[in-house]
């Protein structure tokens, strides 16, 4: 699939129906990006990124078989290589 959707574009409502299913597809390779599924200590490097990047490291926790709960240095390396952290 090549189409994009604008976000923007989206009313209020649908928004957060979206942003909603999105919380049921996390931990999953359907996750959108929209909702969050770091743990508190990843919220300041991850609120403001991308959907686009939330997915990627998404998917890449996932594929390393992270502990989404429990922050650790693989999760950390793959955040800062992603959002380009120091």
């Amino acid at each position: 699939m090549t189409d994009t959707l604008n976000l923007e574009a989206l009313t209020t409502d649908a928004y957060i129906k979206l942003q909603r299913l999105d919380k049921t597809l996390v931990r999953t390779p359907d996750y959108m990006g929209l909702a969050y599924f770091w743990h508190h200590d990843f919220r300041f490097h991850l609120r403001d990124a991308s959907y686009a990047k939330r997915r990627k490291i998404h998917n890449q926790w996932l594929k390393q078989g992270i502990d989404f709960d429990h922050p650790c240095d693989a999760a950390w390396n793959i955040v800062r290589k992603i959002t380009g952290l120091n």
